[in-house]
């Protein structure tokens, strides 16, 4: 009975996947059906790495459950986050698979991720236009979803940052570390303690 349930899991989270992908992207199904086929339901625990700095990683995925913190350390230890990958993200650490990673994925919470070798995925986009321009579509996403946020942090208030943030995370807020919500608005802990208390005594 263990097993059929945790099967009838899989299953739902394989067809959200497929649900994702019918509703937005022009892929036809028998495209939907052989991605789906090279893929595997895999899981990642509270602070596990879906891939490292510096170190090669040959997969994409598909974020069916959790969120996912993605930052670069620098030399002098300074974190910097990039991004937070959430609930129908895809989840990628990089774009030339040719080249180590430049960042590290974690899972901030228990997550469940459809995942695929990206080399797999890179061979079918040359036998498939439209599953090639699909996947370029989703790295243009991300590289405007990282400039706008490096113009964003340059150019605008901390306090309107945040706000920023709670608006595209507020289901997620409290499933992030404070170090890590400062790292990503570009300021201290301690100022977005400051923050925080300053919206809490104006409401």
């Amino acid at each position: 009975m263990r097993e059929d349930s945790c099967q009838k899991t899989m299953d739902i989270y394989v067809e959200k996947f497929r649900w994702h992908l019918q509703q937005h992207s022009p892929l036809q199904d028998e495209i939907i059906d052989t991605i789906i086929s090279v893929s595997r339901l895999r899981k990642y625990k509270k602070g596990e790495i879906f891939s490292k700095q510096g170190e090669s990683c040959d997969k994409w995925a598909y974020n069916c459950s959790g969120i996912f913190n993605v930052f670069a350390t620098q030399e002098d230890g300074t974190l910097f986050v990039m991004s937070f990958l959430k609930e129908d993200d895809f989840i990628r650490s990089r774009f030339d698979i040719s080249t180590p990673c430049n960042v590290t994925i974690q899972a901030l919470c228990d997550s469940v991720v459809v995942e695929f070798q990206a080399k797999v995925l890179q061979e079918m986009s040359f036998q498939n236009a439209q599953f090639g321009n699909f996947l370029r579509c989703v790295v243009e996403k991300y590289f405007v979803v990282y400039a706008s946020h490096m113009l964003q942090i340059g150019t605008r208030k901390a306090l309107d940052n945040y706000l920023l943030f709670r608006n595209n995370f507020q289901s997620d807020e409290g499933r992030i570390p404070q170090h890590f919500i400062a790292a990503y608005l570009g300021i201290t802990p301690t100022q977005l303690s400051r923050i925080r208390k300053k919206l809490s005594m104006s409401q």
